[in-house]
């Protein structure tokens, strides 16, 4: 045995201790109970003690140490609960923003902005400019530090929340600055999640001009800001959380969600030009040849999975040309419009797997307000639900609708709750009173089993429709309640929209990580190259056996 070897054993037979100590305390207490039967106990009787008052390592069997390793998982995560609450991180950090940026929030609460508008004014003066810019990298760099610290613990904290509906904000890097997502949907979830927005832009820090800078940072910081109430708010359960995406602090977990992305862009674009794409080396060198807007329009095969925005109007040759000059060009890094083409959706399909995967490490539900982050949702669980229906030889998965009332094309909706009437409700403990009255909701809808499904369309959506169907008429009879939370009347809470959902049937992680360890994808990675972080989440799969959902709340006007 090499030195190096012999270091590494002494190492491991270290932690092996410890994990057995742990495992005979754990014991001791009550903690660790073995069901009748199980051939372990003969395992754990057989455990000796040497003439050194050590554990004799020689008599302790697979079944012990995986065991004790388990165990001592278990204790681990317990004690680094114990280390900080999830209360204390919270409030550390919005004391942190708010010491930064308290001053300019209070300004753009006086003079009744946005955190756009207060951005946009602040930087039309250089000494704002300056004095944002002063400090930025040490700002960020306390940010970082932060979350290296505390967002493993935070995230333990939210994952082992087992008894409440979570929401995963995702499609953006922050919800909208115009408007409070908690507003939107916080009757129906019990906690939401948000994204820390400075990690998500740090690698835009890093190029854009001072004022851009400027405005970005201030902008992210007022709207967090927004959530402080609601965040550090007396509750039993957070109404919301910030957490930092762990795939912004683990460069492995980065780069595998990015290749996914690109997978997932392949078989968008092969959609999209009607033609197969092996590599996005291939697909690239396709673009290349597209050096004219027109020539992209002319490939163009599927005009209906052409889209940069959904606000755009215009036929694809219009909006390639747009793009050429948008912010699309500024962020690939070019106005090549067959690249632009062939890039631009591997961002988006990069960002759905982040929100899936997210979604599923933290027991949640995806939570989306932008269309068109929501339409590349939908393909990508459209493209993973075709997967598994070309392995298995089933048809229609995937679905995709809008709970919506039949009469005006919107779907009512209570998504206008002022922050201080959210906080009030749970307080007064009236939740239970106002789902209750409501019906079904996102609980029993995202907890839906695929062998429930009778693989489909129709039927699946009757599955999901019947959860909402009496919706308006239970809105109507809240109403009537004339119920008030902090001076508000639950009737002015109600909203017009589009209350949308996507779903695969698949009872497998929706990113298509069974098929990843199975390797049914096109260059699909090992199993050993996938990260730990998510590794683990492949071995949960067929405990959790749930079909994936996502939600989109996208309100047009007060009901």
């Amino acid at each position: 045995m090499t030195e190096a070897e012999n270091e590494e054993q002494k190492a491991y037979e270290e932690r092996l201790r410890r994990r057995l100590k742990i495992l005979q305390q754990q014991f001791k207490e009550g903690k660790v109970k073995i069901a009748e039967g199980l051939k372990v106990e003969e395992s754990l009787l057989a455990v000796r003690t040497g003439p050194d008052g050590e554990i004799d390592l020689d008599t302790v069997d697979g079944l012990v140490r995986s065991m004790a390793l388990a165990v001592t998982g278990m204790h681990d995560r317990e004690e680094l609960k114990e280390s900080i609450s999830l209360s204390e991180i919270q409030n550390t950090y919005f004391n942190f923003i708010e010491q930064n940026f308290g001053h300019f929030y209070k300004i753009m609460i006086e003079r009744g902005l946005s955190p756009h508008d207060a951005g946009m004014a602040a930087i039309q003066s250089q000494g704002s400019i300056d004095e944002l810019n002063a400090h930025v990298d040490e700002f960020l760099g306390v940010i970082d530090e932060f979350w290296e610290q505390t967002g493993d613990i935070a995230h333990i904290h939210i994952e082992d929340m087992h008894n409440n509906v979570k929401g995963i904000f995702g499609g953006d890097l922050f919800p909208s600055p115009y408007e409070n997502i908690a507003s939107k949907c916080g009757i129906y979830m019990d906690t939401i999640v948000l994204p820390d927005p400075f990690l998500r832009s740090r690698h835009m820090f890093k190029n854009m001009k001072d004022k851009d800078r400027a405005y970005y940072l201030l902008k992210h910081a007022l709207n967090i800001l927004q959530y402080k109430t609601l965040a550090c708010a007396d509750v039993e359960y957070p109404i919301v959380v910030i957490l930092p995406d762990i795939a912004q602090l683990d460069k492995d977990e980065r780069e595998f969600i990015h290749s996914l992305g690109k997978q997932d862009s392949l078989i968008h674009s092969g959609k999209l030009f009607g033609r197969d794409f092996d590599s996005i080396e291939e697909l690239l060198e396709f673009a290349k040849q597209l050096d004219t807007a027109e020539r992209v329009a002319a490939e163009i095969k599927d005009e209906s999975r052409v889209l940069f925005d959904t606000e755009w109007e215009g036929d694809p040759e219009e909006q390639i040309k747009r793009a050429m000059t948008d912010q699309h060009a500024e962020m690939l890094g070019t106005d090549h419009p067959g690249i632009i083409m062939a890039s631009q959706s591997v961002g988006r399909m990069s960002v759905s797997n982040e929100l899936l995967i997210k979604s599923r490490q933290l027991r949640g539900t995806p939570i989306i307000d932008a269309p068109t982050s929501w339409q590349y949702l939908a393909w990508k669980m459209e493209y993973d639900a075709e997967h598994v229906e070309k392995r298995d030889n089933i048809k229609e998965l995937h679905i995709v609708r809008g709970l919506q009332n039949l009469a005006n094309g919107e779907m009512e909706w209570l998504g206008n709750v002022p922050p201080e009437a959210l906080i009030e409700i749970r307080q007064q403990e009236a939740m239970d009173d106002i789902r209750g009255i409501l019906g079904k909701g996102i609980e029993e809808l995202t907890a839906s089993n695929p062998n429930n499904f009778h693989r489909s369309h129709d039927q699946v959506f009757d599955n999901i429709n019947e959860a909402f169907n009496q919706h308006k008429q239970n809105i109507k009879e809240l109403r009537d309640k004339k119920w008030k939370f902090a001076g508000t009347d639950i009737g002015s809470w109600v909203v017009m929209g589009t209350l949308g959902v996507t779903a695969a049937a698949t009872g497998m992680p929706v990113w298509g990580l069974a098929a990843i360890a199975a390797d049914q994808l096109l260059d699909a990675p090992k199993l050993k190259n996938i990260p730990g972080s998510i590794k683990e989440l492949v071995k949960e799969n067929n405990e959790l056996n749930q079909s994936p959902v996502g939600l989109l709340f996208n309100v047009s006007k007060k009901a």
